[in-house]
């Protein structure tokens, strides 16, 4: 029958008590995890284009820089991930003591 979609949405940013933070962090690992793996692949692929065009290459720093943001953004997914499961141990904790501003979240 195909993929079935999700009984109901869950705001990622919520740190609301009655929404299983177990789960939003879950999520935040996995994608921590992805980001890392694409990092891994581009510093693969910087290596690989470093033998082909010399280290002083644009498809060599493209692909470094490229690498440095996916795993600045893995970070912060780990981050995200950890406060999500501090919220969930403790629920009766406010979600502005909790997290610090959205604004230094950032996606490649």
């Amino acid at each position: 029958m195909g993929c079935a979609a999700p009984d109901h949405e869950i705001d990622l940013a919520s740190f609301n008590s009655t929404i299983d933070q177990r789960l939003i962090a879950r999520y935040y690992q996995e994608e921590a995890f992805r980001y890392r793996q694409q990092a891994d692949e581009l510093d693969a692929r910087g290596d690989l284009y470093e033998r082909m065009f010399g280290p002083d290459s644009d498809w060599v720093s493209g692909a470094r820089l490229l690498a440095q943001s996916y795993r600045f953004t893995a970070d912060d997914r780990e981050r995200l991930a950890t406060e999500h499961l501090d919220a969930g141990r403790n629920p009766r904790s406010s979600a502005s003591a909790l997290r610090p501003q959205a604004s230094s979240e950032r996606t490649p």
